[in-house]
């Protein structure tokens, strides 16, 4: 067996593609199950948002900035667009156009175009930022290849049905072009999640080379709405990069939400660090709140309680990442062990008062906790972390 044989049986089912350059550069692929329970997805989905070639220069700068722009905290984990696609064909000049947003733009970007004419001049001007250029078909692979090549930049492919995909895939690859992104349009829903399902199951199962990258679909809609539901649907089951018009908040932040979702490790709690926990600048008179440790139970309380501006003490209980309803029902929290955890924090040395305010789900625990404990005054607070802050500011 040669070299180069030896080199392609040991490489792995799918491909592992690096887009942008350090520090912000992104991976796709070298996933490696079909079914996020298996094991877990690996790289999560990028949103991209297309700058249009029709914008002026100083509107597709604008947009550039508002993608830039487009970050948000979520359960402690920032979110924010993965990538600025950039359109070149039609433009006056495509290599400026091209230069003007890398210059702006602290994401990486894709160059989308038909041309070879004015995809060549576009990746001269920013190749040295590693742009993926989108896309080669039929009718232009060639030119594209060559361009990838030549410049050692990864190639997006599309085609009309899996069988041309797929030597369209092997011809990029015997022209020289070692990374590719495998691309499908958003036009009939159902027929692209087959497609997308189909390859992924090809790479991983049957290891068929053609089939070892990544994919990507790119989102055509007129509605905004409709838009910000493909693209999560997309970026669920099994794109690597979608790529949307809409840069609003409302419309980015549910897709973010559904990839930062889909892409937790099932097998680790979601969990943040069971300890006492300052919001704002509490003192011995500030109240004093129990929760406990799932991520999204602990940012919710935490953002509510930061919104009602009372300053207060959190303590979390060890769950081991379930929210309060799951940890009851699952015996993983109890009275004994909230008095034991706010021993063991010495809450009690924080303030001068002895009041606790234990969640609306949990009234149960209130005459236990008043009678084992020093913490003498148990108020039941909201049910929803919504109401906390009208509850601090009326009840406190």
């Amino acid at each position: 067996m040669s070299q180069a044989e030896l080199s392609d049986a040991s490489t792995p089912p799918m491909k592992l593609v690096k887009i942008g350059k350090e520090p912000n550069q992104i991976e796709i692929g070298q996933e490696t199950v079909m079914f996020r329970h298996e094991e877990k997805f690996h790289r999560p989905c990028g949103i991209a948002v297309r700058v249009p070639a029709s914008l002026s220069n100083d509107e597709a700068v604008a947009k550039t900035e508002k993608i830039n722009g487009s970050v948000f905290e979520r359960v402690g984990e920032t979110l924010k667009v993965g990538f600025c696609a950039v359109e070149v064909d039609g433009c006056d000049d495509p290599g400026a156009r091209a230069k003007t947003i890398a210059d702006k733009s602290k994401v990486p970007m894709i160059l989308i175009g038909k041309n070879a004419s004015d995809m060549k001049p576009a990746c001269d001007t920013v190749k040295d930022s590693r742009p993926l250029i989108y896309k080669a078909d039929a009718s232009n692979i060639d030119g594209y290849a060559e361009i990838a090549a030549s410049m050692k930049l990864p190639l997006a492919i599309s085609a009309n049905n899996l069988e041309e995909l797929a030597d369209l895939s092997k011809k990029a690859k015997d022209k020289g072009v070692e990374d590719i992104v495998l691309a499908f349009g958003s036009e009939n829903m159902g027929e692209t999640i087959r497609n997308l399902t189909t390859t992924r199951r090809a790479a991983l199962k049957k290891n068929f080379k053609p089939f070892g990258f990544p994919s990507m679909v790119e989102i055509t809609s007129d509605n905004a709405v409709d838009e910000a539901v493909i693209a999560s649907a997309f970026a669920a089951k099994y794109a690597g990069i979608v790529i949307v018009d809409n840069v609003q908040p409302w419309g980015l932040l549910p897709q973010m939400v559904i990839v930062q979702n889909i892409y937790t490790d099932p097998q680790v709690p979601n969990a943040v660090e069971s300890k006492i926990y300052e919001v704002g600048n509490p003192d011995e008179n500030s109240p004093v709140i129990f929760t406990t440790n799932f991520s999204l139970t602990y940012f919710t309380v935490e953002a509510e309680v930061e919104r009602s501006k009372v300053p207060a003490y959190i303590c979390v209980v060890d769950t081991e990442g379930l929210g309060v309803l799951n940890a009851y029902a699952g015996d993983k929290i109890s009275a004994d062990k909230v008095v034991k955890t706010l021993n063991e924090q010495k809450v009690a040395e924080k303030v001068k008062h002895r009041k606790l305010i234990i969640p609306g789900l949990l009234p149960i625990f209130r005459a236990e906790i008043e009678d084992t404990s020093e913490w003498k005054e148990v108020i039941i607070g909201p049910e929803n972390a919504r109401e906390i802050p009208a509850f601090l500011t009326s009840s406190w």
